[in-house]
């Protein structure tokens, strides 16, 4: 899980000429930072992306489990390795299908990542251009430059398959990468960024957010604001479930869907071909995500905290795991990753900070129940003023003496009569 950050909160709410040995830190000056990162936006171009962008046309449809599908991941693998990544195939099996997703990993100093997604699949008959053809390109493109510096936070690059029949190899990844534990802070995954077809589409990108990410969505418009030669705006919306960060989500991470704003009429579609892209538009958004995915990865984190207990996607007997729930299939519900607790189960949190702690106050939604001032941070899981029947958010906040807040939650359902004010008590 990752948490959301802020100065203030309501409570329960690159390189012109650079060696690839360059290192950006948070220490930086910001004006030296956006200098790098302005050496780096320079030098993205149209033949940089179109390149990537023919090469994964040159397959075919990439339908999930296809033999087209697993040579343009062959190909993304040996594109990453020749960057001078740490690459991997990552092999999945569900809903009956097989494939695999590529890897490609930039290490930084911090035990923090930021994933950078796409999905490299598309629907049977269609060359997926936009979707999600440009996706891909401007992730390879921004891998290609970012590759050549070093980052505070890690920085995963990772194209999945199975995007088309249910998100299935980014669910199997995220749910692998909440198991292990795996810090990921934030993810960024481009799905259909190559088209635009109105004045005002071509100087935005559309982010599809939920209220776990307000932060990034703030985050994303300073970016913009903060290089302003990019001449790009984010128009911030609901989520929309049918994309590879909701699996992220759905396992307690920050996450969001990102988009050019105008309407495709060829998604999903023989028709979804590289002559409709518009290829001023999707170099710049290019430009744009290649800034964002920098800038997260440089952010100092001074605050974080994470929900250690109950696990996700698991049900419980009071304080007793008794099996893995899956809910692959049932992405669109909402239901992939929640935990159902059977009786009281104790809520435990993890608090990595800079300063020290003033309070970490527990919720069930919105509502205040419980605060600790010491560790250990925990908390019996109850109602406050009466029994909390049903699905809920778990939610923690943590606040230290500079100010800084930091939050975690996960989707519960649950069944108890315990509550704070309950008269047997």
């Amino acid at each position: 899980m990752d948490m959301r950050i802020s100065a203030t909160a309501v409570i329960c709410t690159l390189i012109l000429a650079v060696p690839a040995s360059a290192v950006m830190t948070p220490s930086e000056t910001a004006d030296a930072r956006s200098s790098d990162i302005h050496g780096m936006l320079a030098r993205v171009n149209e033949t940089m992306v179109f390149h990537y962008l023919d090469e994964l046309m040159s397959f075919g449809p990439r339908y999930t489990g296809t033999e087209n599908c697993t040579a343009a991941a062959q190909w993304i693998h040996t594109e990453f390795t020749a960057m001078g990544l740490e690459t991997r195939f990552h092999a999945w099996n569900y809903g009956g299908f097989s494939s695999q997703n590529v890897v490609a990993t930039l290490n930084g100093s911090s035990d923090a990542e930021i994933i950078m997604s796409a999905h490299y699949d598309c629907t049977p008959g269609s060359l997926g251009a936009d979707d999600d053809g440009s996706g891909i390109a401007a992730m390879m493109a921004a891998a290609e430059l970012m590759s050549q510096h070093t980052f505070h936070h890690t920085i995963r690059f990772i194209a999945f398959s199975g995007e088309e029949v249910g998100t299935y190899g980014s669910f199997t990844y995220a749910r692998q990468a909440y198991q292990r534990g795996d810090h990921i802070r934030a993810v960024v995954n481009l799905d259909m960024v190559g088209y635009a077809n109105t004045s005002i589409g071509g100087d935005m990108v559309r982010m599809f957010s939920t209220e776990r990410t307000e932060w990034l969505a703030d985050f994303s418009s300073s970016v913009a604001a903060r290089y302003p030669s990019l001449e790009m705006s984010v128009d911030v919306v609901p989520n929309y479930r049918g994309a590879d960060h909701q699996a992220f989500l759905d396992y307690g991470y920050d996450a969001a869907f990102y988009a050019h704003a105008d309407g495709y009429p060829w998604a999903n579609s023989p028709g979804d071909t590289p002559d409709h892209l518009n290829h001023t538009y999707q170099v710049k958004a290019t430009r744009y995500f290649l800034a964002l995915v920098a800038e997260l990865a440089l952010q100092d984190v001074p605050l974080q905290v994470r929900l250690t207990a109950p696990y996700e996607g698991r049900l419980y007997l009071g304080d007793l795991p008794l099996m893995q729930i899956s809910g692959g299939r049932l992405w669109y519900t909402g239901l992939r990753g929640t935990t159902v607790l059977l009786g009281s189960a104790t809520a435990a949190a993890s608090v990595t900070h800079e300063h020290p702690i003033e309070r970490v106050i527990f919720c069930l939604d919105d509502i205040f129940i419980s605060w600790d001032s010491s560790p250990p941070y925990q908390w019996r899981i109850q109602g406050k003023h009466a029994p909390p029947l049903g699905r809920h958010t778990l939610r923690i906040v943590a606040y230290d003496e500079k100010g800084n807040v930091a939050t975690d939650e996960m989707d519960i359902i649950i069944v108890t009569l315990a509550y704070q004010y309950a008269p047997w008590t």
